[in-house]
């Protein structure tokens, strides 16, 4: 059956406001989890449920994905005789002729449609969209076996909160209501402000119908002129449309904020978010990189900390995420902090609450102290 179905990672609708983290890299190429780049939980989602043909839905800063997905082959998908891995470039820069304005935010409609032809000559019937920015476990197959075995015509994706959950960072999503036989029957977007988050059902941006549906929506709703995101188009006319929730259980992370991230990594620290972000069966894949020891001297001291492959620690590490190739020298002090890739932490500075992009370097004696609610963020290769 899943030979029947075309996923699609849409990147049109993710906010790029993880601060400098995504000045020149989309969300979906922002590291994460000390190996991870957030766009392989949607390829390796859709992978270890049998869709061969992924195809992702580009925005204008796709050079770090570009480089990170290759040809797919990382996530079984680079077989071109049953279905294989492409990128569809964004929309040009589009400019009205009679102001002479140049606009680029169309939302993913504009670029849906630019992408017709090849929508209509793919073979596949059905389309199973989902994002990057929301990192969650899930098999796919059960998803659209549910949703074959409905009346729906759309079937979307939903994380019903629990008592555990409202303790976790969440941001801008929509919450679904639904009646008693799971139709969605409105869906509002709100800002979940913490901790008096209430019980509620939370859209989480994937959704299956039939590839003729989704052209038609996309044809439809730009004669009208009224919407810009397909999601609009979806909750404007659920009383026409038939949209039915499936519930995923387990892991959620929505990163739309240079916040959440941070929080959602330091989660992951926590006995609790680290069980519930491993506990799958399902292997997570992502860009295989040639392995070094990582080397301690007699003077380190690691605690509660992933420290990855590659890195040379001298110094204290706590309660912190280290990704391949970081430095740590002696007398330094890393607490509460996310270090990617090649950073290099001088003798004697002292971080805590920071997040370090890749290849940066603090210079000896310095002292950076963030927030938890609002971390300190150096940019690539920034000299500190």
């Amino acid at each position: 059956m899943m030979k029947d179905v075309l996923g699609m990672i849409n990147l049109m609708n993710e906010q790029d406001d993880l601060s400098t983290l995504t000045r020149n890299r989309c969300v979906a190429a922002v590291p994460f989890a000390g190996q991870y780049r957030l766009v392989d939980f949607a390829l390796s989602n859709m992978s270890n449920s049998g869709i061969q043909k992924v195809v992702v839905l580009a925005n204008s800063k796709a050079d770090s994905l570009l480089e990170h997905v290759g040809d797919g082959h990382h996530w079984g998908l680079d077989a071109s005789d049953t279905g294989g891995f492409s990128i569809l470039p964004p929309f040009s820069l589009w400019i009205d002729p009679a102001s002479d304005t140049r606009d680029f935010d169309h939302g993913d409609l504009l670029h849906l449609y630019s992408h017709l032809d090849y929508l209509r000559s793919c073979t596949e019937t059905y389309i199973l969209l989902a994002p990057s920015s929301v990192i969650y476990r899930s098999n796919f197959e059960n998803m659209v076996d549910f949703h074959l075995s409905s009346d729906a015509e759309i079937t979307v994706l939903f994380k019903h909160l629990t008592e555990i959950d409202r303790h976790a960072h969440i941001g801008r999503a929509y919450n679904l209501e639904m009646n008693d036989q799971g139709r969605v029957i409105s869906a509002s977007q709100t800002y979940h402000a913490l901790p008096s988050l209430t019980p509620q059902n939370i859209d989480l941006d994937t959704m299956v119908m039939e590839r003729k549906l989704l052209i038609d929506l996309i044809e439809k709703s730009l004669k009208r002129g009224s919407e810009i995101y397909l999601k609009e188009v979806i909750w404007a006319h659920l009383a026409d449309i038939h949209v039915q929730g499936y519930a995923n259980h387990g892991y959620m992370a929505i990163m739309d904020s240079v916040d959440s991230y941070y929080v959602h990594s330091m989660d992951l620290l926590q006995p609790q978010g680290w069980k519930q972000f491993m506990i799958n069966q399902e292997f997570v894949y992502t860009r295989k990189e040639v392995e070094q020891a990582t080397a301690c001297n007699h003077d380190a001291l690691i605690r509660n900390s992933f420290v990855a492959h590659g890195c040379r620690i001298e110094g204290y590490v706590e309660n912190s995420i280290l990704f391949p190739g970081v430095t740590v020298s002696k007398g330094a002090s890393v607490k509460n902090s996310v270090i990617m890739h090649d950073c290099a932490i001088e003798a004697s500075v002292y971080l805590d609450r920071v997040i370090l992009d890749k290849q940066v370097v603090v210079e000896q004696g310095a002292v950076l102290c963030g927030q938890y609610a609002h971390p300190f963020v150096a940019e690539k290769s920034e000299v500190i």
